[in-house]
């Protein structure tokens, strides 16, 4: 019984030390593994983080250099976010029903922060503040701001976070395009206008009656003006020169920002001559002092000192805000307007010999919304294209706001624009056609077409693709009609090109060709007259290519010519508005008068450089008294600088005599305006024969 005892104690000790020993062995093995482990773990941060920078999983470095403090913290909040997110939408959708707005735009804002490299939290952010919040405001000043809103939120927030996301880039381009360029929303019009006057501002004097090589050349200034400074005393350390124009422009209280452009585009706007000498009646010593200040102002922007100096300093001015304001790069613009992608050589060498030097030029008035819809689509398609994990959809259909911004600009490019700097809701504008986009939407078709599906089967050589045709042919058939109407041996012989462009693709099933192109090309073109007056975009058009016709006619001594064409107008503008004369005058619908969009057109006939002074002497005759009075005094300065070009000069005040009236017309522009919005001028002969 002892024995036994003391044998069974002997072997459970001894295996209580073999279990001890055992889990210390465990336990060291244990703790040498989470060692190796953890020490292998970190190896591999290194390599982990390159895998998600090269697929794109990660903010780059670039994005992350100055990324400020509250949104580098809230990266950090791991697995927090999604909880804190989920709840800040669920907010969201609450305060706006409340109509909370500003409390909603914060916590937008705060949900932005939390997940900066997330597109879809950007995007809705700013789809909400353009489409959702503006359309509840009551004012056109209120509706803008929250639009406005949503393009920064996406422009100098969401893409720097996010540069190799389309969807972003899509995003924004479709908000210029749909919700600023269209006619959707009552209050498009306050929206147009904010944004003309606002990039007027910042790009200077708009490309009205300059030639493509002269409008590129003029922005090819801003693109090389001094970059890389942050405040004057960079400026000067790279342009020693510009230290005395800098130190008066701060004696007077400017800084090199866009304030400084602000007040220079007042001084120079002769639209805002009314704005600048309205002042409060009484001359108490605050508006004196205002006063004495503007004065002060006007004379360091005019000191002769400074002709040089001064305009080179305001491209470095405007340099930096496009870069820095408006997050826009400043190469690709050049390159969008000088060497545009779809313009490949063949076609450059083919619209070279085909139609003369420089037509293959792209001269964008950054002013429209046009303009920059084509620039996030292009951008967004050029730095995006070798990007992982894109959307094919998004990058479709960011294509497609390209071929839709070119088509915009072929329709309705040319901006007249009186803007009212104290309220720019309030600025006149007048959008006319800008045949020289034709080009470019039609290689634009074929050049991204090609890219797009030229590993699809059904993808035919010379085309835009299948997706694409069906638009392509739309755009070249309403092309062929504005071309012909423009007039001129070149507008023609595009017109014809692209009329047989079509007999050669646009086949039925069979192949045959079809019923429309057997005919010939001006039974083709007559056929679709009546087809575009079904909108009033296409009504404006048709009308506008009709009036500039006429004065073509006119310039070239056809006076007949000029007469029928501009009844043709008249006859056409009656039709369309037969039904539409009780609408209100900013409806959509209806068509401004007849002597207002012909005054508009013979603003850009005597600002184009492309007509003679003969030809402009020959127009000015021809036009009635009202039209002169309202397009003088902006046409003058352009006629005076053609006429000094020529050798010998001609005598502009023979070109463009001063009309009767004109004194009484500046006091009181409202009522000419009244007069042209009821008068239906006519063409008349004018004088013969003119002498230099």
């Amino acid at each position: 019984m002892t024995q036994t005892t003391t044998s069974s104690m002997e072997e459970y000790l001894t295996a209580r030390q073999g279990a001890e020993r055992s889990d210390r062995l465990i336990a060291i093995a244990a703790v040498l593994g989470a060692v190796l482990l953890v020490a292998g773990a970190a190896w591999l941060v290194g390599p982990i983080n390159a895998l998600r920078e090269t697929a794109q999983m990660t903010l780059d470095t670039e994005s992350l250099e100055g990324l400020p403090p509250d949104v580098a913290i809230m990266t950090k909040t791991a697995t927090l976010r999604a909880l804190a997110i989920d709840a800040g939408f669920q907010r969201i959708e609450q305060l706006k029903q409340e109509n909370r707005f500003y409390e909603l735009m914060q916590l937008s804002e705060l949900m932005c922060k939390l997940a900066p490299r997330y597109p879809s939290v950007w995007s809705f952010s700013a789809w909400n503040m353009a489409y959702n919040i503006s359309v509840c405001q009551y004012s056109p000043e209120a509706r803008w701001l929250w639009v406005k809103n949503g393009i920064e939120c996406l422009r100098n927030k969401g893409i720097p976070y996010n540069k190799n996301s389309i969807t972003l880039y899509k995003e924004l381009a479709w908000i210029f395009y749909h919700k600023v360029g269209d006619k959707l929303d009552d209050q498009h019009r306050a929206y147009k206008t904010e944004l003309a006057v606002d990039m007027q501002i910042i790009f200077g004097d708009p490309p009205i009656g300059k030639s493509a090589r002269q409008t590129v050349e003029d922005f090819r200034r801003i693109v090389e003006a001094p970059r890389d400074w942050a405040d004057a005393e960079d400026l000067i350390a790279q342009r020693p020169t510009w230290r005395d124009v800098i130190r008066d422009l701060r004696s007077v209280g400017f800084e090199l920002d866009k304030d400084l452009l602000r007040f220079v585009a007042i001084t120079r706007a002769e639209a805002s001559r009314e704005a600048l000498e309205a002042e409060p009646a009484s001359e108490d010593e605050q508006v004196a002092a205002d006063k004495s200040l503007k004065s002060r102002r006007v004379q360091v922007l005019n000191n002769p000192a400074y002709a040089t100096t001064l305009p080179e300093l305001l491209f470095a001015v405007r340099s930096r805000i496009i870069r820095t304001e408006l997050n826009m790069n400043l190469d690709w613009m050049l390159i969008l307007m000088e060497h545009p992608p779809w313009i490949t050589p063949g076609a450059k060498q083919h619209w070279t010999d085909e139609y003369g030097v420089d037509t293959d030029l792209c001269p964008i008035d950054w002013r429209t919304p046009w303009a920059q819809t084509l620039y996030w689509g292009t951008y967004g398609d050029m730095v995006t294209r070798k990007a992982l994990n894109v959307d094919p959809s998004d990058a479709v259909n960011a294509v497609r706001f390209i071929f839709f911004a070119l088509e915009s600009m072929a329709r309705s490019g040319i901006w007249i624009i009186e803007p009212n700097y104290a309220q720019p809701n309030h600025s006149f504008y007048q959008p006319l056609p800008d045949a020289r986009f034709i080009k470019h939407m039609h290689q634009a078709y074929l050049y991204y077409g090609a890219i797009q599906f030229h590993d699809d089967p059904r993808f035919i050589p010379g085309t835009s693709g299948p997706n694409y045709f069906g638009g392509h042919r739309n755009f070249l058939m309403d092309s062929i009609q504005q071309l012909y109407l423009a007039g001129g041996d070149k507008n023609l012989a595009e017109a014809k090109e692209y009329f047989f462009y079509l007999r050669q693709f646009d086949r039925e099933v069979d192949g045959s060709i079809k019923k429309k192109y057997q005919d010939t090309f001006e039974a083709f073109v007559f056929s679709g007259m009546l087809e575009d007056l079904d909108t009033q975009v296409r009504s404006q058009m048709f009308i506008s290519e009709l009036l500039y016709r006429s004065l073509r006619n006119a310039g070239d001594g056809d006076i007949e010519a000029a007469r029928d064409h501009f009844n043709e107008a008249k006859k056409w503008w009656m039709y369309y508005m037969r039904d539409k004369m009780d609408l209100a005058r900013n409806s959509r619908q209806r068509l401004e008068p007849i002597g207002i969009i012909r005054r508009d057109v013979a603003r850009v006939y005597m600002s184009s450089p492309e007509n003679s002074p003969r030809q402009k002497w020959l127009v000015w005759q021809a036009l009635d008294l009202a039209t002169r009075q309202a397009i003088y005094d902006e046409a003058l300065p352009i006629v005076v600088a053609q006429c000094a070009a020529f050798d010998p000069p001609y005598n502009p005040s023979k070109v463009l005599p001063e009309p009767p009236g004109m004194e009484a017309y500046r006091n009181d522009p409202e009522r000419i305006l009244k007069e042209l919005e009821v008068f239906s001028p006519d063409v008349h002969e004018g004088e013969k024969i003119y002498e230099q």
